[in-house]
């Protein structure tokens, strides 16, 4: 243990650079295994913390043409399901929408995400009781919270039989607490929300509204396509108009059970969904950002073969055994590498705080992923082992008298293994690079294509439950405040998702099928939407359309000032396509309306979740969302009414695909400085090795430029190799990310040529820094030594 201190202390003090640089490449690529496998882990993972999980289903259905494959299902459809088989058994039926229902208690006001049901619905993931029992959901007004919020509200678990208020307490909607439950795992599909049952007749029978998901445990002996089939043939007999056919061939057109564990990477009313693909593309790259890390170290130790091959065969003479020699070589590798694993636990504690927990969905916590922790300190040692194994076979392999005499060279072979080692560096750095290139375009395309609207000038806002009933009030306050243009009202927020509202109309050749963005009247207005035909909503306006180009297109019966369809509301007007929901749909192409609720939609209650704000030019971004804020509190003293313009709204939209950039964005730069650190590390050697060639070149009249060429040169060639070969692989994964997008960036030739440039300047100057103090040596000093 002291020869290996002894020996590891010279070396570190002698190759005080090399030894710096494996040590910062190790750290990086180790902390860069461990952030991008904890959001491997999340992904493979997702509605695994379920009981059984692997006997849950989430049923999906095909409507028609025009709907495609969906998640929103008709209550008797649903208990169609569980009556049709007897291994079905519990079988959940949930509204579509779960959003977040503001709450008081104790006199402090809460915003809760709450997902509603009927009877005892979470009976199908059968949440672990901490108190109380999930049987308390078959009560009316009772429910279940989760164990984190029972601390949250209380400050212990002891929250059986105590009263919370929906909405303010003075409005008198009690809600008594029947149980509390352990909180589901972060990565999962029904999260630690409010469950609150429906009444038990909401909808009962009506095969019109179709705005429930359904999800259902089996005893693990059902035959999904079985039951698909019978539930086809039952649904053909009760309701033939709601299916296209008779026969059991149609069945597996009609009806998907997915297993609850594919859940997270179905496409089904969620676009933007995980891709296996991506997981397993992150899953390896993570292992090859160690490897090219492990690599490098490789080259380090074996550019140190000519300046210690003297001392270690000079230990061989004094009666060291080859063994001995080795084992010490191999275990200042692994000691060099458990050091940087130390370090790489530094810098996640000390990044844990930054933004690096935007890289990944997963808690980063390095205690919540203890296996994972042991995982990479494993693959620390191995990797470390496996990077001083050769080098000390190598070091230890020649004759010590040759060595001592100082007249040895390496073989070929050697040679053309770093070659190849390398070659693997800059193939990766290209590779990343150039996705990360077409991921760029299409992201700067996003953000400053036109939207239609005044998307630059619209600061949105959550309104609160007291700001709702007070919302003429809320106008007129924030509109005193310099700089605000326009305020107006909306159920949702232009921009935001992949589908809002879909609304069904008429019937036979006149229905049709649409998004609806209920709004208030100065809506359009404030937004900037222009109106092609027909008015603007106005005051007073109720029950009435205006719809976009799209819908008219597709539905040419409809006409300003005649009804939508027979039965159906008034077109006042039509606007131009706006891309009112995400880039992966082909908004000039989907149909839309927006819509303002009348007499016919009274007991819907409150609809004005946000407050979309237009603000003039030139006003300070910083000080009109604190202006915002102070002026709602007014409405809601310390309610944070969360104010955003539309790029924080973009980012969000959009945020699987932009955390997926960053990630690849993070390993192109470590794929670049590693590449760096590798090539530094060959240009040591081959400079070190090449001393005896350098200066014969030099006495017979070559200079530094030229002598430098040479080095250049052969990097050159190597480059556009790696480069011919990454740039397919690099197009793939840029086009892979592309296809979750309707409308796209087309992908440019400049990408490539600037990947090729960037990588090959950086080298070029490594090259060169590197061989410049060779090139520049007295050709003495070399020939002498020989």
């Amino acid at each position: 243990m002291n020869t290996l201190a002894r020996n590891f202390s010279h070396t570190f003090r002698r190759f005080f650079t090399a030894s710096v640089l494996n040590i910062i490449g190790l750290a990086i690529a180790f902390a860069s295994f461990f952030v991008i496998m904890t959001q491997v882990d999340y992904d493979l993972n997702f509605n695994k913390g379920y009981k059984d999980y692997q006997n849950i289903y989430r049923v999906e259905v095909y409507p028609n043409d025009d709907n495609g494959w969906q998640t929103w299902m008709a209550r008797p459809l649903c208990e169609l399901i569980s009556s049709s088989s007897p291994h079905i058994q519990a079988l959940t039926i949930v509204s579509s929408f779960s959003g977040e229902v503001e709450y008081e208690i104790n006199g402090h006001s809460f915003r809760e995400t709450t997902l509603t049901g009927f009877g005892n619905f979470m009976e199908t993931f059968q949440p672990e009781m901490i108190a109380g029992t999930a049987d308390a959901l078959n009560i009316e007004r009772n429910i279940l919270i989760p164990q984190s919020m029972a601390i949250r509200f209380f400050g212990s678990t002891d929250a059986v039989g105590k009263t919370i208020f929906e909405g303010k307490q003075a409005d008198n909607r009690p809600l008594t607490i029947g149980g509390v439950y352990k909180d589901f795992p972060e990565n999962s599909q029904i999260g630690n929300y409010i469950f609150l049952p429906l009444s038990p007749n909401d909808n009962k029978d009506n095969w019109r509204n179709w705005n429930y998901n359904c999800y259902f445990r089996t005893d693990g002996t059902l035959n999904p396509d079985e039951l698909s089939k019978l539930v086809y043939k039952r649904m053909a007999e009760l309701v033939p108009e709601r299916v296209n056919a008779t026969d059991d061939e149609d069945s597996s057109e009609f009806l998907h059970f997915t297993p609850i564990a594919d859940v997270h990477f179905s496409k089904v009313d969620n676009k933007s969904a995980s891709s296996r693909t991506t997981v397993y593309l992150l899953l390896c790259v993570s292992f090859l950002i160690v490897i090219i890390a492990t690599i490098n170290f490789m080259n380090f130790t074996l550019a140190e073969t000519p300046m210690r091959v003297k001392s270690i065969n000079t230990q061989k003479v004094l009666g060291a055994t080859v063994g001995s020699l080795r084992i010490s070589l191999i275990s200042e590798a692994v000691l060099i590498s458990i050091i940087a694993f130390g370090l790489s636990i530094l810098i996640l504690l000390t990044l844990r705080g930054s933004g690096m927990q935007d890289l990944v969905t997963a808690d980063l916590d390095l205690m919540k992923h203890p296996i994972l922790l042991a995982s990479t300190f494993g693959i620390s040692i191995v990797m470390g082992a496996l990077a001083g194994l050769y080098p000390a076979y190598y070091v230890t392999s020649f004759p010590p008298a040759l060595a001592l005499k100082g007249s040895f060279g390496l073989s070929p072979k050697g040679r053309k293994l770093r070659t190849v080692l390398v070659c693997i560096q800059f193939f990766v750095a290209f590779m990343l690079i150039i996705a990360i290139g077409i991921m760029y375009t299409q992201s700067r395309y996003i953000r400053t294509t036109d939207y239609g609207y005044a998307k630059d000038a619209i600061v949105v806002g959550n309104m609160s439950w007291d700001a709702i009933l007070q919302r003429e009030a809320v106008v007129g306050e924030l509109s005193r405040i310099s700089g605000v243009e326009g305020v107006a009202f909306s159920q949702f927020i232009l921009s935001s998702s992949d589908s809002y509202m879909g609304w069904g109309r008429g019937s036979d050749d006149k229905h049709i099928q649409f998004d609806v963005l209920p709004v208030d009247y100065r809506y359009l207005k404030v937004m900037g939407i222009r109106i092609t035909e027909g008015r603007d909503f106005k005051p007073g306006d109720g029950d009435v359309y205006i719809f976009n180009e799209a819908a008219r297109q597709k539905y040419p019966w409809m006409k300003v000032d005649q009804l939508a369809t027979p039965g159906d509301f008034p077109v006042v007007g039509f606007c131009e396509n706006i891309k009112y929901s995400t880039f992966r749909n082909d908004n000039d192409a989907q149909p839309m309306g927006f819509f303002i609720y009348g007499k016919a939609y009274a007991d819907w209650g409150r609809w004005e979740n946000f407050v979309n704000v237009r603000i003039s030019a030139g006003t300070d971004k910083v000080e009109i969302i604190r202006s915002l804020q102070k002026a709602m509190e007014k409405f809601t003293p310390g309610h944070d009414f969360h104010f955003r313009f539309m790029d924080q709204v973009l980012d969000n939209a959009y945020r699987n695909e932009l955390r997926f950039t960053k990630q690849i964005l993070l390993f192109s730069l470590l794929a670049i400085v590693i590449s760096i650190i590798g090539v530094f590390g060959l240009t040591m050697f081959e400079s070190e090795y090449r001393r005896k060639e350098i200066g014969i070149r030099k006495i017979f009249g070559s200079t530094t430029g030229e002598i430098l060429r040479m080095f250049n040169k052969r990097y050159l060639y190597i480059l556009i190799g790696c480069f011919i070969v990454a740039a397919p692989f690099g197009w793939w994964i840029g086009q892979h990310w592309l296809e979750g997008f309707a409308e796209r960036t087309p992908i440019r030739a400049w990408i490539f040529l600037t990947s090729f440039l960037l990588v090959s300047a950086i080298t070029m100057i490594t090259v060169t820094v590197q061989s410049w103090k060779n090139a520049n040596e007295n050709p003495a000093n070399s020939i002498k030594t020989e």
